[in-house]
């Protein structure tokens, strides 16, 4: 086909068909790697010059239709708001792109991402990644391309490898996916340098990082050939667009009236008293400039323009002045060392009631975590596109506007730099939790950012380990964070600063936000974006022995102000116990419709959850109530329950047929009770009850229901699986 491009990577075949889908957008591709398939449409818009920003807006969209499901929601079937995970796919996308435009380009540019189908084999994120760069190439937009993203992971022998896999965070049984995949970072680079980390590790050292940059290089030259080649052979012309350019003389102006008044300003050490001089001496300039030209103003978009422009230039001397600062006068704004770490403030236990908290404080950014446990009732049930997930821990993030000290508008639900945020303090701390066998809780961590003044994302961190041990969770080792800068000489990138725990002014007009969080034996997460277009590996070399060594420091301190894990959980946590009953059992602990386990919660005030291989977690808040419904429930099973999970069982051969009654349904099949005299349980999965697509269970099964069966499965620990269609 005309339209077709092929080449390998990854041991399969991708192909991307230009304009197969979307031909009115100014580039599409759809893409194929193994099952996975997906269309990206890019389109611009002309763009207004009074615009003091790039509006870019990239959007990853998820349909359940891409795994051959619909939403087993009786009420709500349309996809609605997309998933946290989306949005986090679209963000890693968006970090990586928007530096790589021209600089003042103001058309719109909007890039969505339509996922088809998916096969956990190939990842999406990858090949969607790879596939804008070409399709940017390709387009009449200007972009510097080409760059890659990969998904780095070490194998057995803990050599680097490059990893085709969608990895979720959990898997379908609630575990940790941290714990099988020691690394599982996503880097994008170019043939020069690094342009975006975003890395879940498992106490990865230092070292392994170096190398994996390098690696990512090297593998990554397939794409960069294929994203060239693509653009030679579809690639229309490019067109300038609107470009902002700021005049050099209204730079000088600025610099030469205001220079002395901006150098004065921009080293005030409190951000309050900071914000208040520069946004009135931004106004200032403003009014003075506007008043000057106002006879040169034609119409009121012509005044709109210039505002515009004068903004964009004092941005560009205020950058001037801090490189000035940094690179020429070899200092800091704030007057702090290049590998100080501001002032910490640290607390533990300072609400009451609550299971656990942590505040953490350095310098004026501020962050209170609030941990609460609870039984594993409370699980998070997730339902998306990359399958269904049941997760123990949930992280969670919220920045108001009081915490950047200027009135704004609350959001009710978090916004996409809230989701990003809280996911990285999520990830950072997944290696050190304890398993659902050490510690039988669901956990759920809120931050609270009540002052913002530089990476709030680490900070959340810090106060989410004081969190849980001051809860008396059991994590294996303490977690922090920091975030490292770098100035850069406009001109030569060998000359360049490194700025240990960077405060907002040094991230809005440095060139790189840099977090590092990780215990004191390795790193757990890694998030990185820039404004430069690309860094060489050299920066990071360094940046990540930087953020090591405050690390260590951080740690340091939050130890001196709890030293271990406290003893005992709150008082106020309920009490949790697990036992183990014979898998059979478990159709008659839960009864008719749910009637014995559904008694035994009511009269005891507990919760009951029961796993499949026949774990069963009971909580309760006092002690006696706890011990009551673990007492009802050896009762329901005829006294002792060592004694009774020793009885003789009955060994089932697959293709035998009985008679089954439905004691329980889940979202994803039928608990049965076998009829056989022996109160043997089963499952039936939903895709075994008929040979056409179930929407929902409850619309074919009912509970006390009997039916026929045939047994499919048998495995090694006894659990049967059995099927109604295939009777």
């Amino acid at each position: 086909m005309d339209n077709l491009f092929q080449f390998e990577f990854g041991g399969a075949t991708v192909e991307w068909y230009y304009k197969k889908f979307a031909p009115l957008s100014d580039s599409a591709i759809f893409a194929k790697w193994g099952g996975t398939s997906l269309n990206v449409s890019i389109l611009r818009g002309e763009g207004e010059p009074s615009m003091d920003f790039f509006p870019l807006q990239v959007e990853y969209l998820e349909r359940m239709y891409a795994i051959g499901k619909i939403s087993s929601s009786p009420y709500v079937k349309r996809e609605g708001h997309p998933s946290d995970a989306a949005i986090l796919k679209g963000r890693i996308i968006d970090r990586a792109i928007r530096p790589r435009f021209p600089e003042g380009l103001v058309d719109t540019v909007q890039i969505y991402v339509n996922v088809f189908s998916f096969d956990k084999n190939y990842d999406p994120l990858i090949l969607s990644f790879n596939t804008i760069v070409a399709g940017l190439m390709a387009s009449s937009i200007k972009f510097n391309g080409p760059l890659s993203a990969l998904r780095i992971s070490l194998n057995e022998a803990n050599n680097l490898i490059v990893n085709n896999h969608a990895i979720p965070l959990w898997d379908a049984n609630g575990v940790n996916e941290t714990e099988k995949e020691n690394m599982n970072m996503v880097i994008s680079v170019d043939r020069t340098g690094v342009v975006m980390f975003d890395a879940g590790m498992n106490e990865i050292v230092e070292d392994k990082v170096k190398e994996g940059m390098r690696f990512a290089i090297e593998q990554s030259e397939p794409i960069f050939k294929a994203q060239e080649e693509f653009a030679k052979k579809f690639g229309i012309e490019k067109k300038e667009g609107v470009v902002v350019t700021v005049p050099e003389d209204l730079i000088t102006k600025i610099k030469s009236n205001y220079g002395e008044e901006i150098e004065k300003t921009l080293s005030n050490p409190n951000k309050e008293e900071r914000l208040e001089q520069m946004d009135s001496l931004q106004d200032s300039i403003k009014e003075t400039i506007l008043e000057e030209k106002k006879d040169s103003f034609e119409t009121e978009a012509d005044k709109k323009t210039m505002e515009g422009l004068i903004s964009r230039a004092i941005a560009k001397v205020f950058k001037k002045y801090v490189r000035k600062f940094v690179i020429e006068e070899n200092k800091r704004l704030d007057g702090r060392d290049f590998d100080e770490v501001r002032p910490l403030n640290i607390e533990v236990g300072a609400i009451p009631r609550v299971h656990g908290s942590g505040m953490f404080m350095r310098g004026e950014t501020q962050v209170l975590t609030i941990a609460t446990l609870d039984s594993l009732q409370k699980q998070l049930q997730i339902e998306e596109m990359t399958g269904d997930e049941e997760r123990s821990y949930i992280h969670e993030y919220y920045s108001p506007p009081y915490a950047f000290g200027q009135p704004g508008r609350i959001r009710y639900y978090p916004g996409r730099r809230e989701v990003g945020h809280g996911a990285l303090a999520e990830k950072a701390l997944l290696p050190v939790l304890p398993s659902k066998e050490e510690f039988p809780y669901t956990i759920r961590l809120v931050s609270e950012v009540l002052s913002s003044a530089g990476s709030t994302s680490m900070a959340s961190t810090c106060a989410s380990t004081l969190a849980l041990m001051d809860a008396g969770v059991p994590i294996k080792k303490p977690v922090a964070g920091i975030s490292v800068g770098v100035i850069m000489d406009n001109n030569d990138t060998s000359k360049f600063k490194l700025l240990t725990d960077i405060q907002e002014l040094e991230d809005f007009y440095g060139e790189m936000d840099f977090k590092v969080a990780g215990t004191k034996d390795g790193i757990t997460a890694i998030q990185m974006d820039q404004k430069r277009g690309v860094l060489p590996v050299e920066v990071f070399d360094q940046a990540l022995d930087a953020a090591k060594a405050a690390r260590e420091f951080i740690l340091s301190k939050m130890l001196d102000v709890i030293p271990q894990v406290r003893s005992e959980l709150s008082k106020y946590a309920p009490g949790v116990k697990t036992i183990k009953i014979d898998p059979d059992d478990i159709g008659r602990l839960i009864g008719p419709g749910g009637k014995v386990i559904k008694e035994i919660m009511k009269e005891s005030n507990s919760e009951i959850y029961i796993e499949d291989d026949g774990h069963v977690t009971v909580s309760a808040v006092d002690q006696s109530n706890l011990e009551k419904s673990i007492a009802m429930i050896k009762e329901a099973l005829g006294g002792d329950d060592r004694n009774h999970s020793r009885r003789p069982r009955k060994e089932y051969k697959i293709g035998e047929v009985y008679e089954v009654e439905v004691v329980d349904l889940k979202p994803f099949g039928a608990i049965v009770k076998i009829l056989d005299g022996t109160d043997s349980t089963g499952l039936i999965h939903i895709s075994e009850i008929a040979d056409t697509y179930i929407k929902d269970i409850n619309t074919v099964l009912k509970i006390g229901q009997e039916v026929r069966a045939k047994i499919i499965e048998v495995d090694d620990n006894g659990r049967i699986r059995l099927s109604i269609k295939q009777v």
